[in-house]
């Protein structure tokens, strides 16, 4: 197996090693507690990847990162094409080596990194454009007297290529089950990719020979999902072998995206994911609890309309029967319970009373507080108004406020105005209030037709001051999870404004909030 080499060219040869040694010179005492350091790369060869053999240089404005008995010291830059990395940083320990890291390509915007610093993150994602290489050596013991070191950068990742064959020619494939995050530890220089988040590499868009870097990686069985990155065309990549640091793998992984077939299906069905493997459609309106003229009888119901709303609130806020749109938490055969002491609600899980029971088309369900964070934050998700992975936007839809939920892959009606691209996926009120998404009602009906959901904003009935209120009714929208959290008071709600959505907001379970429920 070949390996990935990073090359600095210092001299007229080209190495072939699995590292290279550069100067370190020019160390020079400026004000107190700093230094002037320079690191020689002579002819300014461009960070990039020849793919042919795996060697890897440097270009301009790329940054090399110092690092003196576990806390970060700053930052060198290289300014020129044909000089060295400058910059003034933190003085290092005297007696001491320095680590000099290369944080990868598109990823050297790391000024952030506060001085003493004792750890950093490096997400390699995006490899549309470049490939960030990941690397790490250490210098001779720092000494103040001392102008010239030595350092060899090891490779903290491996080159991989893949043989893609995409319908979506004008978009990057992205691949799933990589670890695309490596962990930092500055104190014991060691490199842990992360293993929690579900994780994306993207490579440059189109059919071919594509090259990826990858972290280390267990041999795999399987093989995984591959997508575009639109969302609009799904396949699968090979199972991969075990991936080590520096490995230059030109085998040729097989990654084919194209239209739904048996064995690849299309996820444009209208559905929502709420997680890696669980897929839902939700309910047509949130759940009412009614009294039934007809039939003579108080019933379960969803709202005729998703942004129907109750404005019963004087009745909502007192004890005994009335037409409810905002329960307790888990009151699925306690709607009319209004004890604001939480001890009277469930107090787990296990008795937990789900509002879904009473629906019996489908096994209906109110999302938990980990799905609602799948849902609002990580899904993969159709491009909406050139904004990938658009998943919710701030509205308003015929007069009522509230934020809509696109599915996983979403065609806007072409006679609908696009959602602002502030508003979509937002995270602070940097475009204005819900209004600046302002849908009638034959606009939503061509919205919900191609698979969008609206939660209506519904405020929330509390108890303050010895008296039952509802506050922010056409401000505010929370939707209760089944999660306690293994607290007996408090559950989990997913809130927002038009300011954010926060889904694992926490509050008392006595507080009347909507349901909105899925099925898969």
């Amino acid at each position: 197996m070949k390996k990935l080499s990073i090359i600095l060219v210092v001299v007229s040869m080209i190495l072939t090693m699995t590292q290279c040694k550069k100067n370190v010179q020019d160390i020079v005492a400026t004000d107190a507690g700093t230094i002037f350091i320079s690191l020689d790369v002579n002819k300014g060869n461009r960070i990039d990847v020849n793919t042919a053999n795996g060697v890897v240089t440097f270009k301009r404005y790329d940054q090399l990162h110092i690092v003196s008995e576990g806390k970060y010291c700053g930052f060198v830059t290289k300014e020129t094409d044909n000089g060295s990395f400058t910059g003034t940083i933190t003085e290092p320990v005297v007696g001491k080596p320095m680590y000099i890291y290369f944080l990868g390509v598109h990823n050297k915007n790391y000024s952030t990194i506060a001085t003493g610093a004792t750890s950093c993150n490096v997400d390699i994602t995006d490899q549309t454009n470049n490939l960030p290489v990941i690397s790490c050596g250490m210098t001779d013991v720092y000494s103040s007297g001392i102008t010239s070191y030595e350092v060899m950068l090891l490779n903290k990742c491996a080159l991989v290529k893949f043989n893609v064959t995409t319908s979506a020619d004008n978009e990057a494939t992205c691949l799933t089950g990589l670890k695309n995050e490596m962990i930092i530890d500055f104190t014991t220089n060691t490199f842990t990719p992360d293993t929690v988040k579900d994780a994306v590499i993207k490579l440059a868009k189109g059919s071919g020979e594509r090259w990826a870097i990858l972290l280390p990686n267990a041999a795999e069985s399987a093989v995984k999902t591959a997508y575009s990155a639109d969302y609009r065309y799904v396949g699968t990549r090979s199972a991969l072998g075990e991936i080590h640091n520096n490995d230059y793998i030109t085998t040729g992984y097989t990654v084919t995206v194209g239209t739904a077939t048996t064995a690849n299906p299309t996820y444009d069905d209208g559905k929502f994911s709420l997680s890696a493997d669980k897929r839902v459609t939700f309910a047509k309106g949130n759940v009412q609890h009614v009294y039934d003229e007809t039939k003579g009888q108080w019933i379960w119901k969803f709202a005729e309309h998703q942004y129907d709303v109750l404005h019963n609130e004087n009745a909502q806020k007192y004890e005994g029967a009335c037409d409810r749109d905002r329960f307790g938490w888990g009151t699925g055969d306690k709607p009319d319970l209004m004890s604001h002491s939480n001890s009277d609600y469930p107090q787990s899980t296990d008795d937990y009373a789900e509002w879904g029971k009473h629906f019996t088309d489908y096994s209906w369900f109110a999302p938990k507080c980990f799905e609602w964070k799948y849902l609002m934050f990580q899904r993969p998700a159709s491009k909406l108004n050139d904004v990938y992975n658009a998943r919710y936007a701030r509205a308003r839809v015929n007069g009522v406020n509230g934020i809509i939920v696109f599915p996983d892959v979403y065609n806007h009606p072409s006679t609908v105005a696009l959602p602002t691209k502030a508003s979509i996926n937002y995270t602070t009120n940097n475009d204005g209030s819900f209004s600046i998404n302002n849908y009638t009602e034959a606009d939503w009906n061509a919205m919900e037709a191609a698979g969008a959901v609206f939660l209506p904003v519904t405020g929330c009935r509390d108890y303050k001051s010895g008296a039952w209120g509802f506050d922010a009714t056409a401000e505010e929208g929370h939707y209760w999870s089944q999660c306690d959290l293994g607290d007996p008071d408090h559950a989990c709600n997913m809130y927002f404004s038009d300011y954010r959505v926060y889904v694992k907001d926490k509050n008392d379970k006595y507080k009347g909030y909507s349901v909105r429920l899925v099925h898969e």
